[in-house]
């Protein structure tokens, strides 16, 4: 799990795209051995790569990382985020969820935390816990299974989906900001988000703050095709401000410090 200081040096390069390591030590006020233990720590899941004299912003993000090291980063923070949108769903509804790290936790809080839920997804996992509660129905997508990660995706599984309609699509993604909107790594898993969202009325959007320093290959939505955003603390108050003002609420899964500003 990153320190503050590493998940804006993350930021800061997604901006940049390339800076010296004097150059990053001067800006978080930092020595120089501190910034290169930073980039050596952020590199070794491909968020940067150190080059001679600097490092650069990673692309290497497209080839996305591996599944089960997904599952090992930072879980209190994922299981944070799926507390707080479990809070938004209530016994009854119909729910659309995508095959995500942060999608499996929420399924796993909602086991038995709700009820007579009506639930679609193309996650086999997710699928498996929520039918263990007896009340819930639950739908599982036709497709093909992608090895990766154990989901379903393919023009079966986006064909079964128009068979739906539901009160909430949550779904986990790659990348999101206000000027590319929510954005996903793989093809295929894009074209079923896309679809997930058609079907659904209120449109939930479950992702840590590094995702919001991330432009993936594929275009879901712009982001005033979201209703909320179900993130940690991390997101600086003039971002949210500008998020709320073309209609998405960004719900915090831990409280702001006052030396952030106040909330708007």
């Amino acid at each position: 799990m990153y320190n503050e200081r590493q998940k804006e040096l993350i930021r800061y390069l997604s901006e940049v795209k390339f800076a010296k390591a004097e150059q990053l030590a001067e800006r978080f006020q930092v020595s120089l051995e501190t910034i290169r233990r930073d980039l050596m720590e952020l590199e070794k899941d491909s968020s940067i790569r150190r080059i001679r004299g600097g490092a650069v912003y990673s692309n290497m993000r497209a080839k996305e990382l591996e599944f089960a090291k997904k599952m090992e980063n930072n879980q209190k923070g994922k299981y944070a985020i799926a507390n707080l949108a479990l809070e938004y769903i209530n016994d009854g509804d119909a729910i659309a969820m995508n095959n995500g790290i942060t999608t499996l936790a929420l399924a796993k809080c909602m086991q038995y935390s709700r009820n007579q839920m009506t639930i679609v997804t193309n996650s086999p996992d997710i699928a498996l816990i929520l039918s263990d509660n007896e009340s819930n129905q639950v739908f599982l997508t036709a497709g093909y299974l992608r090895k990766h990660n154990k989901s379903l995706i393919g023009s079966m599984c986006s064909e079964s989906l128009e068979f739906f309609k539901v009160d909430k699509t949550i779904l986990s993604i790659d990348g999101i900001s206000i000027q590319d909107g929510v954005t996903e790594f793989n093809t295929e898993e894009a074209s079923i988000l896309r679809k997930m969202l058609e079907i659904g009325h209120t449109k939930m959007i479950l992702c840590e703050f590094s995702k919001f320093s991330e432009v993936a290959f594929n275009k879901i939505c712009p982001a005033r095709g979201i209703d909320y955003v179900f993130t940690d603390w991390n997101v600086p108050a003039k971002d949210v401000k500008a998020w709320s003002d073309i209609g998405v609420k960004i719900c915090f899964s831990q409280k702001r410090n006052a030396a952030d500003g106040p909330e708007p």
